[in-house]
């Protein structure tokens, strides 16, 4: 039984589909690009393969094209301080920034809750994450206020690392800035599967692949701000001497 047309989706873009990289790794795995012929189970088995690889990409480091801001505002009628933070949330990128009486804009930041007794409620402004993964995360402030809450309808803005979506259509385009890792990785993760020897050279490549992409994250254009040598203070409160 073979699968049916699924289309070339990303290619006028320069983004990379799901059907994509199943015709590159069918391309070296079968000798024969076309998914048409590819068995409707095989298509299954080499997508939980590509959706395993850019999970596996995803918790490696902090990939900016993994970044979002998550913008919302404090409940109107309690001013709560308890914000579900959205599903794909993964972790805090940065001091989320919180208009916490209304007026004024703090940058709030982030501590353990099992370090929360080293800080004042009643003065130190800060959030703290609960949650997990399977039960979802809430971001918690103290605001520092006589009431303990923040005003109503104050604006909180969160960014973070979000994870990526699995992918279950032909058509959905993967988000690794290198598809050549999720195609390489898969092509190991079939040959292994099949006890194939060629599996061990072609995670190496894999891995390669995956360091160039930390590399080249890591390291800033010419023209970004971070290609300086930052002090200390700016580094952590994002202070410039003269201002």
């Amino acid at each position: 039984m073979f699968l049916a047309s699924r289309g070339e989706g990303g290619s006028e873009n320069m983004s990379t589909s799901v059907d994509d990289i199943q015709s590159r790794v069918a391309a070296v795995v079968d000798q024969n690009e076309d998914t048409d012929d590819i068995q409707t189970s095989d298509y299954s088995l080499r997508l939980k393969y590509i959706n395993r690889r850019e999970r596996m990409w995803s918790e490696i480091g902090k990939w900016q094209s993994l970044y979002k801001e998550y913008n919302c505002l404090a409940s109107t009628s309690t001013g709560n301080c308890s914000v579900a933070l959205p599903d794909d949330f993964r972790m805090i990128a940065s001091s989320p920034k919180i208009t916490y009486d209304g007026t004024n804009t703090n940058v709030f930041p982030e501590i353990r809750g099992q370090e929360e007794a080293r800080f004042s409620k009643a003065s130190d402004k800060y959030v703290k994450v609960l949650g997990n993964k399977h039960s979802g995360f809430t971001l918690v402030v103290n605001p520092a206020t006589t009431s303990r809450q923040m005003a109503s309808g104050a604006s909180i803005n969160v960014p973070y690392f979000s994870v990526p979506t699995s992918h279950a259509s032909p058509s959905n385009v993967v988000i690794c800035p290198n598809p050549d890792y999720l195609v390489q990785g898969t092509i190991a993760d079939i040959w292994e599967a099949r006890e194939d020897a060629r599996f061990q050279g072609a995670k190496v490549e894999a891995n390669l692949i995956l360091q160039n992409m930390m590399e080249f994250e890591n390291t800033p254009s010419e023209a970004a701000y971070d290609d300086r040598v930052r002090t200390v203070d700016q580094a952590r409160s994002n202070f410039r001497w003269g201002e």
